[in-house]
């Protein structure tokens, strides 16, 4: 009996995923108010990222991460905008991949082809900030 727990612990010991982080600052609101971070988390915090939710481009994306007031994991959906720095991460953290564990969608798991996947979406959101900032400075 002891080896189907231990079968059961090795077999989620990491897993890819795509990583980001919740922006510093951005623009709200017509006043054009500047806020740090959003709603759910400070700004910098690491947020481990799920694009269940396609859409348009991806506006929202579904998020792991350690919100303002708490040390416990939420999961979340939240605007893409809110999050930069994309990059394909192996998760170890136990609490991240309980989380992942218990979460009702399919996450990216530790295969070579989420790998792929995850380095691909990577790329593109972080080339359509890129560009975004560009626009930004040359108007």
């Amino acid at each position: 009996m002891n080896t189907d727990i231990e079968q059961v612990t090795n077999e989620q010991e990491w897993q890819w995923c795509l990583v980001g982080n919740i922006v510093e600052e951005h623009e709200y609101g017509e006043d054009h108010v500047i806020l740090r971070g959003n709603k759910q988390f400070r700004p910098n915090a690491k947020v481990f990222i799920n694009l269940i939710y396609g859409g348009m481009g991806h506006e929202n994306i579904l998020v792991i991460g350690l919100p303002r007031r708490s040390r416990v994991y939420i999961e979340v959906v939240t605007a893409r905008k809110y999050v930069c720095n994309f990059r394909l991460k192996k998760v170890f953290k136990p609490a991240v991949l309980n989380k992942i564990k218990k979460s009702k969608h399919e996450w990216w798991g530790n295969t070579d082809e989420a790998r792929d996947r995850i380095i691909k979406a990577a790329e593109l959101f972080n080339s359509e900030e890129a560009e975004k900032r560009e626009k930004q400075t040359y108007g």
